[in-house]
């Protein structure tokens, strides 16, 4: 049986983020990281549960050639889908595995829901110098899915100003087998 929990602000990815933030010397990168934690936390938690294969994500990043940037989320052990099409069952699974939607947060503000594995982040979502874009994986009830004491999700550091704009990669649960996406 799944229990309820509510995440705790101190969990492991946010002592993370604020360590890629003093590492990469970015005193925006505090602000957001604040941000980010109230944002994330202000929904329930929902644990996977005893032998649930644990969800996996991780994100990469791309300029788009027009306007801002586009995120690849690649997932694991998760179906991604809109509530609509979701199978309900009691336990949210389909196939074994968890399904439901993610949230994205861009610099600790929750901009949209993602029922897919790409997605547009507008230059007008960002600021000049480090970006921080976050997608948490919750079931279709929007609680955010937990394994252990940790929350399913993937963040990603940007500054469009520099070469290569990627500054730092952040998955709570990483994807062991990778293949090619683009």
């Amino acid at each position: 049986m799944k229990k309820q929990i509510y995440a705790e602000p101190t969990s492991r990815f946010f002592r993370h983020l604020l360590f890629a933030s003093l590492t990469l010397g970015a005193i925006q990168m505090v602000n957001v990281i604040a941000v980010a934690s109230t944002e994330i936390h202000e929904h329930k938690a929902l644990d996977i549960g005893e032998g649930t294969p644990v969800p996996k994500i991780e994100l990469s990043a791309y300029r788009d050639a027009t306007d801002g940037v586009n995120i690849h989320v690649e997932i694991d052990n998760y179906v991604l889908n809109a509530p609509d099409l979701a199978i309900d069952t009691p336990d949210h699974k389909v196939a074994g595995v968890l399904q439901g939607h993610a949230h994205v947060f861009v610099n600790g503000i929750k901009r949209q829901r993602l029922y897919g594995k790409d997605m547009h982040v507008p230059q007008s979502w960002l600021i000049k110098g480090v970006n921080q874009v976050a997608v948490s994986l919750n079931s279709h009830q929007h609680e955010n899915w937990m394994s252990g004491d940790h929350n399913i999700v993937g963040s990603i550091f940007l500054d469009l100003s520099k070469e290569p704009m990627v500054l730092h990669n952040f998955t709570s649960q990483p994807i062991e087998n990778k293949h090619a996406h683009h």
